[in-house]
């Protein structure tokens, strides 16, 4: 089984130690400000919230223009921003309900669990050591890549978090919360379940083709206590 990190198993960007819902809006006027400040701003990102994706495009754009000069170091700053960011939140992330309780039935059982994200590395094993959950996934966890144009829905991830112990790609699931996921789950050919705790998240994930939807960890839990022996 393959987990995405930030919803699946732990909300990475919760803000309440800030006092706001999420600090994903934060960071990604942060990242914005960043790139402004190098004259680099993809002016159609203007109003996103959503980190990750802001630094996907302007990766992709600063990729585009050869890599080098005011594009390579603007994407390099606000990767180094996001970083930082993100190892910061690691100690602030709030467990998803039912995801802890998953994994461990699921680790029991003797499968193989692996985690592809597009957060840092170093952020998803703080958050999996705190929470005592490091020791049930023996596959790898792929963070960010090198080549951010790699992040999701690219597959590249997905193809480093397979194990040839468990099979092709049909043999893995991969549980996920945004359509890059469910893309990049199609793209190899690995099933995909979905979960979002805001209806507008699940209707994304249905209108990207999703057939199992949840709308809390817990769902889960329940169906592979009713399937497994």
């Amino acid at each position: 089984m393959v987990f995405d990190f930030d919803g699946p198993i732990v909300r990475l960007f919760a803000g309440a130690y800030l006092g706001l819902p999420s600090t994903a809006p934060l960071i990604a006027r942060e990242l914005l400000a960043l790139a402004a400040s190098y004259g680099c701003l993809l002016d159609e990102l203007g109003e996103c919230t959503d980190p990750l994706l802001v630094l996907l495009e302007h990766a992709k754009e600063a990729k585009r223009r050869g890599g080098e000069g005011a594009w390579g170091r603007a994407t390099s700053e606000m990767r180094n921003l996001l970083d930082a960011w993100e190892r910061k939140s690691a100690e602030h992330a709030e467990q998803t309900p039912g995801a802890a309780d998953f994994i461990r039935l699921w680790h029991g059982t003797g499968r193989h669990l692996s985690i592809v994200s597009s957060n840092h590395e170093d952020a998803i094993v703080r958050c999996l050591e705190r929470e005592a959950l490091r020791g049930c996934f023996d596959g790898p966890v792929v963070g960010r890549p090198d080549d951010l144009t790699r992040m999701k829905p690219d597959p590249w991830p997905l193809r480093q978090a397979m194990m040839s112990e468990a099979g092709g790609p049909e043999s893995h699931l991969m549980i996920g919360d945004s359509v890059t996921d469910c893309q990049a789950a199609r793209a190899v050919g690995m099933p995909f379940w979905g979960y979002h705790r805001n209806p507008d998240g699940r209707r994304r994930l249905r209108e990207a083709g999703a057939v199992e939807v949840v709308e809390t960890m817990v769902q889960f839990v329940v169906a592979a206590q009713e399937a497994l022996p």
